[in-house]
């Protein structure tokens, strides 16, 4: 996703051009996670969960002091290091966190929604070419995909036959 998001397509692209894409899953345990804290874009600050502001350099990090996170009464819920939370904030974390509020809206989960059976193909796809190139050579691993593509869309066919005759064997 990252190397698509950094795209020039994507940087350099008009205010009318909506990116509908699955934002990357925000995790941290049972602590707080990076949405919990506020950026603010035109002050380049974040705030934490206890009201602690901070200004921030976009692809920085962010470390609290080690003083004002070891008084923090939400200290258990946000970190366990003796030197503070810290925060990375990505180069294209503005982006993220617009994927991440359109994927919210029943608007951006309808546009979301629209990709699945692709994305269920290139995985199955995926799946069974594995991670790597089977041959040298872009000319036979580009007949490698069609040959897997081929492939995939015989299982899809012969489903969809299966499931027309034995709909039509129930009918009769």
């Amino acid at each position: 996703m990252t190397a698509l998001i950094s795209s020039s397509l994507v940087q350099n692209r008009t205010q009318e051009l909506t990116i509908y894409c699955k934002a990357w899953q925000v995790r941290n345990g049972k602590r707080f996670t990076k949405t919990a804290f506020v950026l603010d874009w035109d002050n380049q600050t974040i705030c934490c969960p206890n009201q602690i502001t901070l200004p921030f350099n976009v692809g920085g990090k962010v470390q609290f002091p080690k003083n004002i996170c070891a008084t923090c009464p939400k200290r258990e819920r946000c970190t366990t290091s003796k030197t503070g939370r810290s925060v990375s904030i990505h180069p294209d974390e503005l982006l993220f966190s617009e994927l991440q509020q359109r994927q919210l809206t029943p608007a951006g989960r309808a546009k979301l929604r629209e990709r699945v059976a692709v994305e269920h193909s290139l995985s199955h796809m995926g799946r069974w070419q594995g991670d790597q190139a089977r041959y040298v050579g872009s000319r036979k691993n580009l007949f490698d995909l069609r040959r897997t593509a081929v492939v995939h869309n015989l299982h899809v066919l012969a489903k969809i036959f299966t499931q027309t005759t034995a709909q039509f064997a129930i009918s009769s």
